[in-house]
C-alpha cells in the first residue's frame, strides 16, 4: 500500500479524482458480480433464485458482454455530443439505482433483469469516459501516461477486494444486504467528483472532441428511432416463435461480440478523419486486441465456470475458518494490487530499458495461458466427490493476475496513445469491445463445459493464449516499430 500511495502522490488531482471513482467502479463491479452468480445459482432455500449453473454462467457472460456493447453509445456520446464528464456522472448515478433494485428482498427474477437492464444502460451512458479523462489528462504528457493508468488499474482493484466483503455479508445476512454495502461504497467513492470535478479538471472534458452539427444531430434522431423500432418487432416475433431463448441469445451475443469490434475499428481506421499514419498504428494495435479477447475468454471462465467448480468441488474451510465462494474473487484484487506496484517500480527503475510493449503484452498472454492449464492437474488427479484444497484456485489466479498486469496497463495506454483526436474515448471502447469478444467467446464455450470433458475444455484454453503470445513475442520489436514510426 505504501508504494501505491507513492505512485498516487505524484499524479494531479484530476488523476486522483478518477482513482477514487476507478476504486468505486471496481468495488461495485466485481463484488455485485462476485455474488450475483451465486444469487443466481443458490437455491431457493438458501436465498438465491435457483438456476442451473449452466444457465447461471451464461446469463453472466452476456450480461458481460452486453455492458460492454453499451459503452458504444456513451463512448460516441461523449466524443460527438456532450464531452467526457457528463457520461461519467451519469452513468455512475444510474448504475447506484440499479444495483440498489437488487437490495429489495424478495424481489424475484424480475427485479433482478429490471436491475440488469439498467446496469447495462448505465454501462452504456458510461462508455470508457473515466479512462478516457485519465488519457486526456495526459494528452501533451505521455512519459506519466502508463504510470496513470498503472494507478487506475491498481485503484481498480483495490476496489475489488469487495467479494471478501460482500460474500461474507451475504453469508451471514444474505445477498440483499451484501448488494447494499456495493452502493454505500459507490456513493462514497463519487461524492469527491461531484464535489471536486469542477475545481480539479477545470474545463478539460467538458465539450466534445468532435462535435456533432445539427444536420448530423437530426439524423442521429432518425437512425435511433428506426433502429429502436427494428429491435423491438424483430424481439417480438423472436419470442412468439419460441426462438429467443437463454441458450440462442446467449449464442448470438456471443457472436456479435466476435463480429462488432472488428466492424468497428475497420470502420475507425477507414474514416476521413484518420490519418494513413494513425491507421497504420490501428491495424499493428489490432494483434494486441486479439489478445485481449484471449485473454477474456479465459477471465470469464474465472467469474463464472470457476466460481461455480469452487462452490461445488473446493474445500471452503480454511484454517478453521468457512470462507464463502465469492472471498475467492478477492484474490485477484490482492494479487492485482501487488503485482501492479511492483511492476510500475520495476518500469520506473529501468526507464528506457525496460521491455517493450509488445513484449510485456506477449509474456503476459503466456502467464494467462498457463492459468486454465493449471486447472487440468486437479480435475485429472481428484474424483468429483473429492473437495481439492483452495490453493489450486490460488494458483489460478497468481497465474491470471501476474498476466493481467502486464497486459491491461499496457492495452489500454496504448489506446490512449494512438487515439486518434475524434475518437479519443471511442478507442478506449475498442479496447472493451475486443474484452466483450472474449466474454462472448467465454458465453459459447459454457456450452462445452460438460461433465467428462472438463480436461479437454481448460487444455483448450490454455494452448490458445500460449500460441498467441509466442508470435507477439517472436514479432515484439516488429510490432513497436509499427505502432511508433
Amino acid at each position: 500500500m505504501a508504494k501505491q500511495t507513492e505512485i498516487n502522490a505524484k499524479q494531479p488531482p484530476a488523476v486522483k479524482l478518477m482513482a477514487a471513482g476507478a476504486l468505486g467502479n471496481g468495488f461495485a463491479t466485481y463484488a455485485v458480480s462476485a455474488i450475483m452468480i451465486l444469487y443466481l445459482y443458490e437455491p431457493l432455500r438458501a436465498g438465491g433464485l435457483g438456476l442451473d449453473r449452466i444457465t447461471a454462467a451464461q446469463i453472466m457472460a452476456v450480461f458481460s458482454s452486453l455492458g460492454y456493447f453499451a459503452g458504444i453509445a456513451g463512448s460516441y456520446a461523449a466524443d460527438r455530443l456532450v464531452g467526457l464528464r457528463k457520461p461519467y456522472l451519469y452513468g455512475t448515478l444510474l448504475n447506484i439505482v440499479a444495483i440498489s433494485l437488487l437490495v429489495i428482498p424478495h424481489g424475484g427474477l424480475l427485479l433482478f433483469f429490471i436491475s440488469l437492464a439498467l446496469q447495462i444502460i448505465a454501462s452504456g451512458i458510461t462508455g470508457q469516459s473515466l479512462y478516457s479523462l485519465v488519457g486526456l489528462i495526459y494528452r501533451q504528457n505521455g512519459k506519466m501516461r502508463d504510470t496513470a493508468f498503472i494507478l487506475i488499474y491498481i485503484m481498480n482493484n483495490v476496489g475489488a477486494a469487495g467479494p471478501v466483503i460482500t460474500g461474507a455479508v451475504s453469508l451471514r445476512f444474505g445477498y440483499n444486504m451484501g448488494f447494499l454495502v456495493a452502493v454505500i461504497v459507490q456513493i462514497l467513492t463519487t461524492l469527491p467528483y461531484i464535489i471536486l470535478n469542477h475545481h480539479d479538471f477545470g474545463t478539460l472534458g467538458l465539450l466534445p472532441p468532435d462535435s456533432m452539427q445539427a444536420e448530423e444531430k437530426q439524423r442521429l434522431k432518425k437512425r435511433l428511432a428506426w433502429g429502436t423500432a427494428t429491435i423491438t418487432v424483430l424481439t417480438v416475433i423472436l419470442i412468439r416463435l419460441g426462438w429467443l431463448t437463454a441458450n440462442n441469445f446467449s449464442n448470438a451475443v456471443g457472436l456479435l461480440g466476435l463480429v462488432l469490434p472488428i466492424g468497428y475499428l475497420v470502420k475507425i481506421i477507414r474514416s476521413t478523419k484518420v490519418t494513413h499514419q494513425e491507421a497504420g498504428h490501428l491495424k499493428t494495435y489490432g494483434i494486441f486486441l486479439i489478445g485481449v479477447s484471449i485473454c477474456m475468454l479465459i477471465s470469464g471462465q474465472a467469474n463464472g465456470i470457476l466460481s461455480i467448480y469452487t462452490l461445488d468441488h473446493v474445500n471452503l474451510n480454511l484454517w478453521g475458518i468457512h470462507l464463502s465462494a465469492a472471498s475467492f474473487q478477492t484474490i485477484p484484487a490482492v494479487l492485482a494490487v501487488f503485482f501492479g506496484s511492483f511492476t510500475s517500480k520495476l518500469w520506473a527503475k529501468l526507464g528506457q530499458h525496460q521491455p517493450n510493449s509488445s513484449l510485456k503484452f506477449g509474456i503476459g498472454l503466456l502467464f494467462w495461458g498457463a492459468a486454465p492449464l493449471l486447472m487440468i492437474l486437479p480435475l485429472s488427479l481428484f474424483p468429483g466427490n473429492v473437495k481439492v484444497s483452495p490453493l489450486w484456485i490460488i494458483m489460478f489466479f497468481i497465474l491470471m493476475v501476474a498476466g493481467e498486469t502486464l497486459v491491461s496497463p499496457v492495452g489500454r495506454a496504448m489506446a490512449s496513445a494512438i487515439a486518434p483526436r475524434a475518437y479519443t474515448t471511442q478507442m478506449m471502447t475498442i479496447f472493451t469491445l475486443f474484452q466483450a469478444a472474449g466474454s462472448g467467446m467465454a458465453a459459447i464455450a459454457a456450452n462445452f463445459y460438460t461433465k467428462g470433458h472438463e480436461v479437454a475444455y481448460f487444455l483448450i484454453l490454455g494452448i490458445i493464449p500460449i500460441v498467441w503470445g509466442i508470435i507477439m513475442l517472436i514479432n515484439n520489436r516488429k510490432l513497436t516499430h509499427k505502432l511508433t514510426q
